[in-house]
């Protein structure tokens, strides 16, 4: 990637790359640097330009441009969470621009129309409008991969399911109204992830038996004690059948690696 530098009076350089995309690191941060494919999470302000001077003035403070605001996650307090890159998890054109942000930083990009929404536009953009991105990068997670396991050690219940146990835990397994905390990366046998509690940094929490779950999933975690690690093969007569969900195609099998993080008793009311 080349980009060159723009000096600017009252700003950090204002660095254009290629594409014609530019961005001024407000303040720079001082953990991971985000790269594609990782899982990230933002805040953000965005608006469409109308008017480009003073571009990377905080606009947020600016009365005059409430009218061209896109969004804010501030507002509501909501973070946006996204696997970062190829487009389309946020606003489009924005990736060039994120990728290479650390932790606790704060980035002012310039989106042109033609990495953007181009002569189309999209909802509420007009077509051939510029966006101005603010983003504070909160946090990332590194793109989980499948654990390597050997395959010649998997054991098969008499449902069908197949598992491997990764690692041994620790006390007794779940019993019925137990909370249960555990991390997961969910793929597809041809190794496509489709769902990850590591990558968002969220382990599930949910009362075991109680909350309903596909049956080769609950039939797995009833094994699982604290701290064990198992991975998964559930065919698809206990998960989803012959019913698509997401990017989980009929007729999938499911494979699993889980981690039973923590079990608690409920609290007593």
């Amino acid at each position: 990637m080349f980009f060159t530098f723009i000096g600017c009076s009252n700003k950090n350089d204002v660095v254009k790359k290629e594409s014609g995309l530019m961005f001024v690191d407000d303040t720079v941060g001082t953990g991971t640097v985000a790269k594609k494919g990782e899982f990230i999470s933002i805040h953000f302000r965005a608006w469409i330009i109308k008017d480009s001077t003073d571009l990377f003035s905080d606009w947020s403070k600016d009365t005059t441009r409430t009218k061209s605001r896109l969004g804010d996650s501030y507002s509501f307090n909501r973070p946006i969470k996204y696997t970062l890159g190829p487009e389309g998890g946020f606003v489009k054109g924005s990736t060039e621009g994120i990728e290479g942000m650390k932790v606790g930083g704060t980035r002012t990009i310039i989106i042109p129309s033609k990495l953007a929404y181009g002569e189309t536009g999209f909802r509420t953009i007009p077509p051939n409008s510029d966006i101005k991105l603010v983003v504070r990068l909160l946090t990332t997670h590194e793109k989980v991969e499948p654990w390597k396991v050997d395959s010649t050690k998997y054991k098969t219940t008499k449902s069908g399911l197949k598992y491997i146990v990764i690692e041994e835990g620790t006390g007794p397994v779940p019993d019925s109204g137990d909370i249960i905390t555990l991390n997961y990366s969910g793929f597809l046998t041809d190794g496509k992830k489709f769902d990850s509690s590591v990558e968002r940094g969220e382990p599930i929490s949910y009362p075991y038996k109680i909350q309903s779950m596909v049956a080769g999933w609950q039939e797995a975690t009833a094994m699982m004690n604290k701290g064990s690690k198992y991975r998964l093969l559930i065919p698809p007569k206990l998960a989803y059948g012959e019913r698509a969900m997401g990017k989980i195609p009929a007729n999938a099998t499911l494979m699993f690696d889980v981690e039973m993080v923590d079990i608690k008793k409920p609290e007593k009311k």
